[in-house]
This record gives C-alpha cells, structure tokens and sequence, in this order.
C-alpha cells in the first residue's frame, strides 16, 4: 500500500515539473511560431522577425536584474516571490496579446505594431528571467527531477508548435480588385491578395498560451505548498513556520545557463552511468585551447540559430508559401527539444566531431542565408523540390544546433571549471546579441537593406 502511494505520488510530482518546466520559454516560442500568421498582417510585414529578434536581446535584463538583485541585497532576495512575479507578467502578457496583438500606432509617420512589441518583450523578459529562477528553485528536490524539468522544458518548445499545427494556415487568394475614377471616368483593376483566416484566430492561439502559462504558475504553487512536493524535497530543506528555507545559500544567476544546465555543483548530485562514461572517455579537465575551441563553435552558433537567421526568416521561407514558412517554423521548432533531449542522453564529446557537426551546421544556415538574400525568387522557387529542401534545412540546422549546444554543455559542466558553465552562457548571450544587432540594418535601413520582400499574387520568377 505505502509503495503504491509513494509511485502514485512520484507520479503527480512528476507532471507538476513538466507543466513548470514547460511554462520557461512556452510564451516566446509560442509567438515565434505564430509568426507565418502573423507577419501578412502586421504593418512591418516580412521584417517583423528582425524587429523581434533585438527586442528578444533586450529580454537579457531581466538575468542581470536578479543577478544583481542576489549580489546586492540577497538578504532580502525571494525567489519564490521573483517566480510568482514573472509567471503572472507571462500570464498576463499572453492575456492582453489575444486582443491588443493587432494594434498599431504611427511613429515618425510609420505605422508599427507598438502593443505587440511591448507584449513581445515582457515575454522576453520573462522567458529570460524563467532561466535564472526556475532552475535553481528545482534544487530544492531530488536530482532526478532535474532531468523532468528539462523535459517539460523542451515541451515549451513542442507544446506552441502543435498548437499550430493544429491551426494550420489560411489560403492565399488572389482577387482582381477594380476602382472608379469620377474624375477621368475610367476604371481601373489591380491584383490585390487576400488572406483567409485559419481554423482558429490568432486571439484564441494566445489565449492556449495563456492557459499553459497559468497552468505552469499552479504547478509551482502546487510545488510549494503541497505534502506530495515536500516529500521529495532534498535533506538540505529545513522548515520553518509551515514554510520551507532552504539552508544552503540560492544559486546565482552566474551559475545558471539558458539553454540547458545549472551549476555544476547542481549538476553534479544529478550524475548517471552517461555521466561516468564521458569522464572516462576524455581528460578530467579541459585545455585553455579547449575552451577558446568550443566557445567559438558557441558563439557562431548562438549568432547564427539566435541572431541571424530568425531576423532573416521571412525571406528564407515565404517565397515558397505560406505553407513552407508554417511548416519550417513549426517543424524547426519541434527540432530543438528532440535533439536535446538525445543529447541529454547519448552527447558527443569528440572535439573533432563536435566541430564537425558545426560546420554542417553552418552549412545549413548558410543556404538558408542564400535563400533569404535570394528573396523574393530564391532557388529552385517554382520546384516543389525547392519548398522541401528549405524546411529540411531548417530542421537540420535547428536540430544540429541545439545537439551542440548541449553535448558542450555536458563537457563543460564534467570537465570544467566551475566558471565555465559562465563562459558557456556568455557566449550564447553575446553571439546571440552579435547576430541580431548585425543582420538588423540590412533588414530595416533603406540604404543597407539586402533582401526583398515579395507578393505572393504579384511577384513573378522567371
């Protein structure tokens, strides 16, 4: 009876981490996959990605805030009050994006969608600070938790995309529009597109954000204050009043990365046979060579998958319809837990190999950097051929990507300093920060900008 009670329990403790995990990044890449419906309506038009993508960088101050907030006053840091605080602004956020997305106002004579920007970053803001709040409150329980919450985590990332592709696209039709001119008495007619809407509204899709973000709040308040959750709460907890403290001093921000792992010191309690299998394959400490090496494959990556190529995005995949921009983001997204989540299990630590892998990479988001420059009639435009090769390249690079990021993760926190997992976040963060500050003025500034945007009735490729 007790075993039962004790699986059944293990069970609900279990599902109360995925739907925590899954509310860290859920609100941003719920957006980001709704960009194929989004951008034909907003007043940017293809370069609303590029516009997204700096704000996103800006979303970085919400670790600093709390990095400084422990180094400053950590006596009168909460965490618990800090996580309460940026699920309910995600909530809230998600709420108010279901009827204020579509809202412009003129700047400088130049319509813009002022309530989506802001809403956008409070996301960002808040996905940001999810990285430096939610991992180090799942220190409090049993290690085997950790890899639960990467789980639930990677969900955030599945959870948007299915949402979208269960919303699906609408048609493109092109109408054949007449105007009359009183003056001249004449008439005359244009080809003017028009976009149906899909199976379901872009209000309703970020109303299930909400959802999920509000549902992930419940989880951490069950998390907190239920029986089930105490019980797998680590020896370190004490209590206290009829509320748990934690006796070790909370994790920093510092010690914290975005993409996967915590401290080491963290990561450490949570060593498994794949753990004890890398340590015996390589040296128990990494080179100054080492680290420049793979730092680097960090950077360029982060600039690329980060930066870069999200800015370009529109005019990587709608010269090939509305279907292939749908279906590389909603896909590509996909990409990105899977390949953690392999990665987490079966890494890669072969320096050679790893370097590899990023060239590949590279490779990829290189002709995905060929199709953008080629807009609006990039390759192979009028193959279907052409369609599938873009999306199968945004998988791969997605994928790639992510599986590096996390085997040099797993090197750095095996074989690392403590100060490396520190590095490893700053290289994403600076090379992501590069990559979108770069590609912007040749997106947006008249006299730089490099790619062209296109009409799906009135452009036509020889």
């Amino acid at each position: 009876m007790e075993g039962s009670w004790w699986n059944s329990s293990k069970t609900l403790m279990q599902i109360l981490v995925l739907i925590f995990g899954a509310g860290a990044w859920i609100a941003v890449n719920g957006v980001w996959v709704e960009l194929p419906a989004i951008v034909a309506l907003a007043p940017e038009q293809w370069q609303l990605p590029s516009y997204l993508t700096v704000i996103s960088q800006i979303g970085n101050l919400g670790p600093l805030i709390v990095t400084l907030m422990q180094a400053m006053c950590s006596k009168y840091f909460n965490q618990n009050a800090m996580i309460y605080s940026i699920v309910s602004i995600g909530t809230l956020s998600c709420l108010l994006l279901c009827f204020f997305w579509n809202h412009t106002a003129v700047i400088a004579g130049k319509e813009y969608s002022v309530a989506l920007f802001a809403l956008w970053y409070a996301l960002a803001f808040v996905d940001c600070t999810s990285s430096v709040t939610f991992l180090p409150f799942m220190n409090r329980f049993q290690s085997v938790f950790l890899t639960t919450y990467f789980i639930g985590e990677g969900l955030s990332g599945f959870m948007p995309s299915i949402f979208a592709l269960a919303q699906g696209i609408g048609n493109t039709r092109c109408l054949n529009v007449s105007s009359y001119n009183e003056t001249t008495n004449t008439t005359t007619y244009h080809i003017q597109t028009h976009y149906e809407s899909p199976r379901f509204s872009e209000s309703v899709f970020f109303a299930l954000l909400c959802i999920m973000m509000a549902l992930c709040g419940i989880a951490f308040f069950l998390l907190n204050h239920t029986k089930v959750a105490t019980h797998f709460r680590t020896q370190e907890q004490t209590y206290k009043q009829g509320s748990i403290v934690d006796t070790s001093e909370y994790p920093t921000a510092s010690q914290t990365i975005n993409d996967t792992y915590d401290s080491k010191e963290t990561n450490e309690q949570n060593f498994d046979a794949s753990d004890a299998a890398l340590v015996a394959e390589e040296p128990p400490t990494l080179t100054k060579y080492d680290y420049v090496y793979f730092l680097v494959i960090i950077f360029i990556i982060n600039s690329l998958s980060n930066g870069v190529l999200p800015s370009v995005s529109s005019y990587t995949s709608l010269p090939y319809g509305e279907l292939a921009y749908h279906l590389a983001a909603t896909l590509g997204n996909m990409a990105n837990p899977v390949a953690c989540l392999i990665a987490m299990f079966f890494p890669m630590t072969s320096r050679l190999l790893l370097g590899i892998l990023a060239t590949w990479a590279c490779g990829f988001g290189s002709y995905l950097m060929v199709l953008a420059k080629g807009s609006p009639c990039p390759i192979l435009i009028n193959e279907p051929s052409g369609a599938v090769l873009m999306v199968l390249s945004q998988i791969l690079f997605v994928g790639l990507v992510s599986y590096i990021k996390v085997s040099i993760a797993q090197v750095f926190r095996l074989r690392g300093s403590r100060k490396s997992l520190v590095w490893y976040g700053a290289a994403i963060q600076a090379g992501s920060m590069t990559g979108a500050l770069l590609i912007f003025p040749f997106v947006n500034v008249p006299h730089l900008m490099s790619f062209v945007s296109g009409d799906p009735c009135l452009t036509v490729c020889a």
